[in-house]
């Protein structure tokens, strides 16, 4: 399925090349009906050449499987051009060659303009690409800081608090708020539980859409429910597997 981005991406290429192609042809409408018979074979060489054989051979150094098959996509490129060239010249030049103008009758400038494209769309993908990776190293980097955090900050009653992790207990959602329970005493901040979920370290476990426990202050649990300090919490049913993963196999009744 094309996405936003590739659809945005060929239907800048294909106006482009509609007004290219017009200033030889020296009519729009030709040169759209020209770029429509074009555009098949512009996208199909490109998908072929940046999601197929670039992964698949040059990024695996099988630098020889990739020229023969390179050389293959540009032989059969070419063919399929000069048929695109072949029926422009009968449905839209009226057998007259002039009337295609100098690209378009031009076979040279045709292959130049088609792998043009294709290098521009892998120019894309690899600036995508590379955004991808960087923003998963400054996820993993952001997950590694909070595993070494010792302190959670929060915003109760008007003033900045600093709880110390292993102090506290479990986490409860209210609605419009969310309670902290911890070995000192309850906090009260308007932060959503999902927004602290992200914030917390592995040492705690999202167990229902309104509870995060501590794991270190579990004292008993099963399939259904944990018991934490003096509380017993039910576990959600979307949580369940997540919950047992990260609690530990053995389930104790």
């Amino acid at each position: 399925m094309i996405t936003k981005r590739e659809f945005i991406f060929w239907t800048i290429t294909w106006v482009i090349l509609t007004l290219l192609f017009s200033s030889s042809i020296e009519s729009i409408v030709v040169s759209f009906y020209f770029v429509t018979i074009l555009m098949p074979i512009v996208m199909a060489t490109s998908i072929f050449f940046n999601r197929f054989l670039v992964p698949r051979f040059l990024l695996q150094n099988q630098r020889v499987k990739f020229i023969i098959y390179f050389a293959y996509m540009l032989i059969v490129s070419v063919y399929l051009e000069l048929l695109v060239m072949v029926l422009a010249f009968v449905i839209l030049a009226d057998y007259q060659i002039e009337n295609l103008g100098k690209i378009a009758g031009d076979i040279y400038l045709l292959t130049v303009i088609l792998y043009l494209v294709v290098l521009i769309e892998g120019l894309i993908l690899s600036i995508q690409k590379l955004r991808e990776k960087a923003k998963e190293i400054d996820e993993m980097q952001s997950r590694l800081d909070i595993q070494g955090l010792t302190e959670l900050s929060i915003r109760s009653n008007r003033k900045q608090v600093l709880l110390p992790l292993d102090e506290i207990l479990y986490i409860e959602s209210m609605g419009d708020y969310v309670e902290i329970h911890s070995t000192k005493g309850s906090y009260i901040t308007k932060e959503k539980i999902s927004s602290l979920s992200d914030r917390l370290p592995n040492s705690f476990v999202r167990i229902h859409r309104s509870f995060i426990v501590n794991k270190g202050h579990v004292f008993r649990f099963n399939k259904e429910e944990i018991e934490i300090a003096d509380r017993s919490i039910p576990i959600g049913r979307k949580y369940k597997k997540s919950a047992m993963d990260a609690l530990g196999k053995n389930v104790i009744v």
